[in-house]
């Protein structure tokens, strides 16, 4: 149950508010679980054509499409840092701050990285599903992205240890994993040979802007005795 924007500091959700543009189109997303662009979303929407196989259609299409046919996906990928107060403590909640217009560089304190990757996986929560630890440092509405990255430079090897890894969350430990924590990110596909994937459903290629929206829902859940 989703009931509009909640203000008390318990039971609610960081959700994220999405910008897509594709040509002079821009349209408005609001998200709440992942964005996932590569192999992730490879196996997320490809593998439909295993449903019959239920979860296990993900691990079959993970070993066909990330180590026997492997893509290599070019993009710029930029992020805005989470601010930093006196004593290193991170600024979890973070609004004061204008996101830039598609036509526009991203502003000053941003920083871009442009690369062949492996995995681009925006995350807002610990479980993508229920043997799926892929996020361990998420927090209940903590205002972050939390973006698993992997680069085509990555070994295979080092890969299938990592998705080998994911019912345990032990995969942020492994060597070829970067985990990049923000406020906001712009994903900039130059190689077309991936999909746009939000909360496991496609949406239409091209740039993708995101920032965090701090108490955007509230929601409702049973007592466990």
């Amino acid at each position: 149950v989703v009931n509009g924007v909640n203000n008390d500091e318990s039971d609610t959700l960081a959700v994220q508010k999405m910008r897509q543009t594709q040509q002079s189109n821009v349209k408005y997303i609001t998200s709440f679980l992942s964005f996932s662009w590569g192999l992730i979303a490879d196996c997320d929407l490809e593998s439909e054509c295993l449903r019959i196989l239920g979860t296990l259609r993900s691990d079959i299409w993970a070993v066909y499409r990330g180590v026997l046919f492997p893509r290599r996906y070019r993009a710029r990928f930029s992020y805005l840092p989470p601010r930093v107060n006196n004593g290193d403590e991170v600024c979890e909640q973070d609004s004061s701050f204008d996101m830039p217009k598609f036509v526009e560089e991203v502003p000053e304190g941003w920083v871009s990285v442009e690369d062949d990757f492996t995995v681009f996986w925006a995350c807002q929560t610990s479980h993508a599903s229920y043997n799926m630890f892929n996020c361990p440092m998420s927090k209940m509405n903590d205002g972050l992205f939390h973006i698993l990255v992997v680069r085509a430079s990555c070994p295979r090897w080092r890969l299938i240890l990592m998705l080998l890894q994911l019912e345990s969350g032990n995969h942020i430990h492994c060597k070829g994993l970067e985990v990049i924590s923000c406020h906001a990110y712009r994903l900039e596909p130059l190689s077309y040979n991936s999909y746009n994937d939000i909360d496991g459903e496609l949406v239409e290629d091209g740039v993708i802007q995101a920032h965090m929206m701090p108490r955007g829902a509230q929601f409702f859940a049973g007592k466990v005795d």
